[in-house]
């Protein structure tokens, strides 16, 4: 495997009863973190902007990478590992130039999907307090651009509206990221299995 959109979107293709197997994603953050991974026998992962930013700088995922920063950490990966990689875009780092320029950079380096949200800029970790999201139609606007950015690569659309404006306005917001054209959709932080069946079971049977 590599970074061909194709195999990872292969990994979660519905089987014959429509079904979709769940793949799990573990979190890397340099060519040695990455092999584990793979080593694991896991079958795709993701580059986290969190584990990044404490490996490199100690510091919590507060929007301190740059977009070179989390690109050069994907070629050093990608130079080790041949796994699908999803990696983390945050909210493309900056305006609609910045969030073209990410995703160009970033399927350069070897990504097979990215993850971009609707937080402001710069963003917070989603397990940190003081979030705060853009307007759908600002958010919608976003991903937008990044799809018309791509070549190949998936674009995961993810929404921080759970802990601001609550689950409906979360489940709200994948879907109309789906109606946007987004391959997967993630709504980050069910508070408990209840909001996760609920995610899981909403979002026209769209990879979540």
């Amino acid at each position: 495997m590599g970074n061909d959109p194709a195999q990872l979107r292969d990994l979660v293709a519905p089987d014959e009863t429509g079904a979709r197997r769940l793949l799990s994603l573990p979190g890397c953050w340099d060519g040695f973190s990455a092999l584990l991974v793979e080593q694991a026998g896991f079958e795709a992962a993701f580059v986290s902007g969190g584990a990044v930013s404490m490996a490199r700088l100690g510091r919590p995922d507060i929007g301190l990478l740059s977009v070179v920063e989390i690109a050069d950490v994907v070629l050093q990966i990608r130079d080790r590992v041949s796994l699908p990689l999803v990696v983390d875009a945050d909210t493309g780092f900056g305006d609609a130039g910045n969030v073209a320029r990410t995703v160009r950079l970033f399927e350069r380096a070897g990504a097979s999907a990215i993850q971009i949200e609707d937080q402001t800029f710069p963003k917070r970790c989603g397990h940190m307090a003081g979030r705060s999201v853009v307007p759908l139609e600002e958010a919608k606007a976003r991903l937008r651009t990044a799809l018309d950015a791509r070549n190949d690569l998936l674009v995961v659309a993810r929404t921080d509206a759970l802990a601001v404006e609550g689950l409906a306005a979360a489940l709200d917001r994948a879907e109309a990221f789906l109606e946007e054209g987004a391959d997967w959709i993630f709504v980050e932080g069910p508070r408990d299995m209840a909001e996760a069946k609920e995610v899981a079971q909403n979002s026209s049977g769209a990879p979540r």
